[in-house]
């Protein structure tokens, strides 16, 4: 399931979309163990005053980015580095179309999804620093026609992701009084929300009398040697982004390495929340002038409004990564100990990330013409940095990174044994070569970790553990349960219950289906765990306050025939 670019409801939006849409290729187009071997070597744009030889770490760096596209199955990336004394290095590895085995050009654009949050937020700053808008006060006031929840809600507690909207219901969702709502006091938590940039864009719209992105062309984008970025992505571009792809076979619990891909969608974008383009060289330059801004305001914001911008104020650790903090518009997250300006994007068919050190004085950016569930390439621009670094302190340069780390399963002996369904099916957990093995009717294959569940690269469900004294006991699989070496008794749901579960879908790329589940008294969706009835609607038994709200509809035959995830429908599904 999933909802907006980053996703509430667990599987990949290109997967998604893909269900709701033909593919546009009859067979799979690329596949991990098609693409071995890359000419991998960096390009230097400019060489910079620093006198720094980065050319070991380039080539360290360039042998992991090709083990992580082997490993994880990508077409193609573009890869950029550059430091505070203006060097700057370019890498287009892999295919930019894998039909035609046409390569990646280092002047391809990409989108660069999400990423394109910091240079909204730098606009806003720059406002403030105008006297133009007080980030600190009711945002209503700037923009009164939109449906804002009843609690005051700042530009500043937007652009930290801390107002408490939902994702992706959009400015105005279809829900009961059509108006917008917060699942915690703002300003008191993390939950990132697209929603919230598009009102900051709309606002910005009304303050300069301009389009967001001309906004930020102005603003942002110009200042910092940045004009030829696009601020949008049109179909007037189209030709210069490589051909990019999402997941062929959408009937699995969730996107695994090695999958197989297929020719994606074509999606214009013109959303302050997410719609920039650039090629890598771009980037470097962009990311030069992060590390300005976040030093001295870099010439477009105050020396403290730099700060501002750069300083992490809530923690983001389920999004950006353990000890990390989002700022404005971008997060602080520890790479190895030190802090990094960090933000990651992802957008139908492309997947984003950099980091930059202002105190190292640099920095690295990586994009990916492909989306694979939860993928970014964030191990990819975090390495970058430590070699950077190592470089500039003069210390041997850092082993590679595993680039299967995020798929790997912490203490799997807790999950092996003899499990057993209610008709007698059986599977078996156990140690395998490089990963669990699953054993089962179905096949021999690994046990994963994507998107936090527990998946198979065959069949439509994960395996969803079911622990007692801490302890896993058996597995929840679709609306089956498997006990430990003897089968449970199949707990038996309400009609109540039975007549809400079902696969629901919407056909917007963006948005995709929604699977909901009847498990004995307790509803239950992938990716979210169980969900519970609050009063006029439903929500993660762990979302308290209700940030992401569903309601379901439409009953006829003793079935709902429409779910509404905060204010976006989808309709029931029968296959």
């Amino acid at each position: 399931m999933e909802l907006t670019r980053r996703g509430w409801l667990g599987a990949t939006a290109a997967g998604a979309a893909m269900a709701a849409s033909p593919a546009l290729g009859d067979a799979p187009v690329s596949a991990a163990g098609t693409m071995r071997v890359f000419p991998a070597r960096f390009s230097i744009v400019a060489p910079g005053s620093g006198g720094h030889d980065y050319r070991p770490a380039l080539e360290a760096l360039a042998a992991y980015a090709v083990a992580e596209l082997n490993a994880v199955g990508l077409p193609g990336m573009t890869l950029s580095v550059t430091d505070a004394e203006g060097f700057t290095a370019v890498l287009a590895l892999g295919w930019s179309d894998v039909a035609t085995h046409t390569p990646m050009r280092a002047d391809s654009l990409f989108q660069i999804g999400s990423i394109s949050k910091s240079f909204l937020a730098l606009t806003v700053l720059s406002l403030a620093d105008a006297g133009m808008i007080d980030v600190d006060a009711p945002i209503t006031a700037y923009l009164p026609e939109a449906p804002w929840p009843a609690a005051p809600i700042t530009a500043s507690q937007l652009m930290a992701h801390t107002a408490g909207l939902a994702d992706g219901p959009g400015m105005f969702p279809r829900t009961p009084g059509g108006r917008l709502w917060t699942g915690f006091t703002p300003g008191s938590k993390f939950s990132y929300s697209n929603t919230g940039f598009e009102l900051l864009g709309a606002t910005v719209e009304r303050l300069t009398g301009m389009s967001h992105a001309a906004a930020i062309l102005q603003r942002v984008r110009a200042p910092l040697g940045v004009a030829d970025i696009a601020g949008t992505i049109d179909q007037a571009n189209r030709g210069r982004f490589p051909a990019a792809y999402w997941t062929y076979d959408t009937s699995l619990a969730a996107d695994l390495p090695g999958g197989a891909l297929a020719p994606a969608k074509w999606d214009p974008e013109d959303t302050s929340a997410g719609s920039i383009a650039a090629t890598s060289e771009m980037m470097a330059r962009y990311l030069r002038g992060l590390l300005k801004v976040a030093r001295d305001g870099g010439g477009i914001l105050s020396p403290a409004m730099g700060r501002r911008f750069a300083t992490g104020v809530i923690a983001s650790d389920a999004d950006f990564g353990p000890g990390s903090h989002y700022a404005q518009g971008v997060a602080v997250q520890p790479v190895d100990g030190l802090p990094c300006l960090h933000h990651t994007g992802g957008m139908v068919a492309f997947s984003s990330s950099f980091h930059a050190d202002p105190a190292a004085g640099v920095a690295a950016f990586a994009s990916v013409n492909a989306r694979i569930g939860g993928y970014r390439p964030r191990q990819t621009t975090a390495y970058a940095i430590q070699l950077l670094r190592a470089v500039r302190a003069k210390t041997p340069l850092p082993l590679a990174p595993d680039p299967l780390q995020r798929y790997r399963i912490k203490a799997p002996e807790r999950l092996y044994g003899r499990f057993v369904g209610p008709e007698g099916s059986v599977f078996t957990l156990g140690s395998g070569e490089d990963f669990p093995r699953y054993s089962g009717p179905d096949g021999i294959a690994p046990l994963r970790l994507a998107d936090g569940q527990l998946v198979l690269p065959f069949g439509p469900h994960a395996l969803d553990p079911v622990s007692e004294d801490g302890a896993v006991v058996g597995f929840w699989r679709g609306q089956t349960l498997y006990g430990r070496d003897a089968a449970h008794s199949q707990p038996a749901a309400p009609e109540r219950l039975r007549a809400l579960a079902g696969l629901y879908i919407n056909r917007d790329p963006w948005v995709g289906f929604a699977e909901v589940f009847a498990r004995g008294e307790t509803l239950y969706a992938p990716g979210v765990g169980v969900i519970i009835e609050r009063g006029g609607y439903w929500s993660a038994e762990k979302d308290t306050g209700g940030v992401e709200r569903l309601r379901f509809d439409g009953m006829l035959n003793g079935l709902a025939t429409r779910l509404n995830v905060s204010g976006v429908d989808f309709l029931r599904l029968k296959v």
